[in-house]
């Protein structure tokens, strides 16, 4: 008889795939985001910046987009676990996925645009402090300093940016899970892989390093330049600090 638990296992893998894929696209879209900080700010304002810095700085701040979304699979892991086991795949949570990384992708947009302004102006992310003192009156007086140009393009930017990455979550297709189905059993260690790499992957993407210790503000100096610095960082991450 046809071992079910298998084929729900298998067909679990190629979810965590299709996620997983989803979350590096949007991860391009983080690093496009930093990029137009580069340009549209740090660029125009700063002169003699040493290039290698600058890019030792995007490739930390593929780090610190990396440790988000280790974060945020640390619950679907579990959500996914639970369907493996009861062997049950409704449509209604293949949607859920598709309206959890979109709405999740939505709210990494709002705040790196309201994060935007601060750091134009005052070199640095938002912290959470900054967060509970912004109001609409500072959005408002931190627009008006801002050359127009400057506002409107990274706004449209982060627009396309922001539908790009919805709709790539939309898209996502997971398949049926009895499409898994194979005459072949499980080999000696097919069931323990397929359970332990996920959250293996998981977890190495929420510390962010391989190190002893997680990844932290230390990591993203890498110049003397305060800029260039705080533009490893995204701000999600500084939401919390």
């Amino acid at each position: 008889m046809p071992d079910r638990f298998i084929f729900s296992l298998r067909f679990s893998s190629k979810v965590f795939l299709k996620l997983a894929k989803l979350s590096l696209l949007l991860l391009l879209y983080m690093s496009l985001l930093r990029l137009n900080f580069y340009f549209l700010v740090i660029f125009h304002s700063t002169s003699g910046l040493n290039v290698s810095e600058v890019l030792l700085s995007l490739l930390t701040g593929i780090r610190f987009d990396l440790m988000v979304y280790g974060f945020l699979f640390i619950p679907i892991y579990f959500l996914i676990l639970i369907q493996t086991i009861s062997e049950r795949w409704p449509k209604f949570w293949f949607s859920f996925y598709k309206f959890y990384f979109a709405v999740t992708w939505l709210l990494v947009c709002v705040l790196t645009y309201v994060d935007f302004f601060h750091f134009t102006l005052k070199q640095k992310r938002m912290r959470f402090q900054d967060y509970l003192d912004w109001n609409f009156d500072i959005f408002y007086s931190q627009w008006m300093q801002i050359p127009n140009s400057q506002v409107y393009l990274f706004s449209a930017l982060l627009a396309a940016l922001l539908l790009f990455g919805i709709s790539s979550a939309v898209s996502v297709k997971f398949g049926d899970w009895k499409d898994e189905y194979s005459p072949h059993p499980a080999g000696r260690w097919e069931v323990l892989a397929r359970l332990a790499v996920p959250i293996l992957l998981i977890a190495l993407a929420a510390r962010g390093t391989v190190e002893a210790h997680h990844l932290e503000l230390q990591h993203s100096i890498v110049s003397a330049n305060t800029y260039i610095n705080e533009m490893a960082l995204n701000a999600v991450w500084c939401f919390d600090k």
